[in-house]
């Protein structure tokens, strides 16, 4: 009978899992689920004109602040595509700046700005750059920037 008794006996490895091993397995599944819900979220979120806006404004407001403090002269420059700064030499050059701050910005697909006037837009070292106003749109949604060489404001089309 002892052949028996060795043969009912089952090894802890042949049980099946354990309730703690069970647990670590549903905590796993659940990070794991939720890092993809966070991230698909990211993904699917679609730019909006609002946050260009304010993302343009923001960059024109450092720009021209970088402007009178450094004593610089900066331009804005647009492209069919996007955005970005340039420093003015003393001959005249524009030369692009290419850190993150004031490097080239592209709008997202389907957005287009319009300025009121023909860029590049100065941003003089004494403060009294030429004023102009941006419209950045996409579809039914449209956002104004204005700058009135010193401030910069962003709102809806509209509002005011």
């Amino acid at each position: 009978m002892r052949g028996a008794d060795i043969a009912m006996r089952r090894r802890p490895s042949d049980e099946g899992m354990t309730l703690i091993e069970m647990m670590i397995v549903l905590a796993i599944i659940g990070v794991m689920a939720g890092a993809v819900a966070l991230g698909m979220g990211s993904v699917t979120r679609a730019p909006s004109v609002e946050t260009e806006a304010r993302r343009l404004a923001t960059r024109l407001q450092a720009a021209a602040d970088d402007a009178m403090l450094a004593d610089r002269t900066i331009a804005f420059t647009v492209q069919k595509n996007g955005y970005g700064f340039a420093v003015l030499s003393a001959d005249g050059k524009a030369v692009p700046r290419t850190d993150d701050a004031f490097g080239f910005h592209k709008l997202p697909g389907g957005m287009v700005m319009t300025l009121n006037v023909k860029p590049p837009v100065v941003l003089g070292v004494d403060g009294a750059g030429k004023p102009m106003q941006a419209v950045i749109e996409s579809g039914q949604r449209r956002w104004t920037v204005v700058y009135d060489g010193m401030t910069v404001r962003a709102f809806p089309v509209g509002a005011s």
